[in-house]
């Protein structure tokens, strides 16, 4: 019998994003959406969001909430050192980076994060980081050349064996995404690997990723998404405080334990496939 399982809610988002407008495709899409989550013994969703939506718009399919985790002890602080990254990547022990680490797409909006660096260049510590490949980064980098940004660098992506490092030696993770209702259902799977590292988030992410990590886990500081000024806002709220910024990483750690410890959802998703 068929679980399926949907980390976003496709074609829908295409479609939001203004990526797929043929309409006879989008239509061919819907319907082989439909006809796969009607063949299912369950449909797992990554968010109560997607859930949520399947199920408003397909009563009778059963769906259950499959949240991402992370092993925490594989991403575990205290096991890490920082070795020299810093250095090699041309950073100084008291620069304060900002890192965005995952696929430079449409989606996610990341020219806030220069436009924020523009705004935020006075400050000579404060380094943004891009790490990672995707359809939007050539355009990112000539964003960057035309505002001359010295405060913005673009880093390759890296494989999972060296995450831990890269993630224990910056600040801060920001975390945004476009501002459309579908994204308010979202939940980037990037946060976990930092949360589990300690590290606090700038999360641009409205509705129930909001209201998981910042209102109830207190692991980091919310934006409005696309606001240029509320990401400025937030960037100088954590530099602002440095004992309350070092509070919100280990709110993380305990959170992300507590309620997205993958050994623990492995065990609950395997007690539901059992009563299949």
């Amino acid at each position: 019998r068929l679980i399926f399982n949907v980390s976003d809610l496709w074609p829908e988002s295409a479609e939001k994003l203004g990526v797929v407008n043929n309409r006879l495709m989008l239509g061919m899409a819907y319907r082989l959406e439909a006809k796969l989550y009607k063949r299912s013994a369950l449909v797992t969703g990554q968010t109560q969001g997607i859930c949520e939506n399947i199920t408003r718009r397909f009563p009778s399919v059963p769906t259950s909430w499959l949240p991402n985790g992370v092993d925490l002890s594989y991403y575990d602080p205290a096991k890490i050192l920082p070795g020299d990254w810093r250095n090699k990547n041309g950073f100084s022990a008291d620069d304060i980076i900002f890192m965005y680490a995952g696929i430079i797409g449409i989606a996610q909006g990341l020219e806030i994060i220069l436009k924020a660096a523009a705004e935020l260049r006075i400050d000579s510590r404060l380094k943004f980081v891009l790490l990672g490949s995707g359809p939007e980064k050539q355009t990112l980098m000539e964003m960057k050349q035309s505002l001359a940004l010295n405060n913005v660098f673009f880093l390759d992506a890296v494989t999972k064996q060296e995450m831990p490092v890269v993630l224990k030696n910056i600040n801060a993770a920001v975390i945004p995404l476009k501002k459309l209702d579908i994204f308010l259902g979202a939940i980037p799977s990037k946060i976990f690997e930092n949360l589990a590292m300690e590290v606090p988030i700038l999360l641009g992410v409205d509705g129930e990723a909001r209201i998981l990590f910042i209102e109830q886990g207190k692991c980091g500081i919310y934006f409005e998404p696309e606001n240029v000024q509320s990401l400025v806002k937030a960037v100088s709220t954590f530099i602002g405080d440095s004992s309350a910024s070092v509070q919100l990483g280990k709110n993380g750690r305990t959170f992300v334990n507590r309620a997205f410890n993958r050994e623990n959802i492995a065990k609950d998703f395997y007690a539901r496939l059992k009563n299949l």
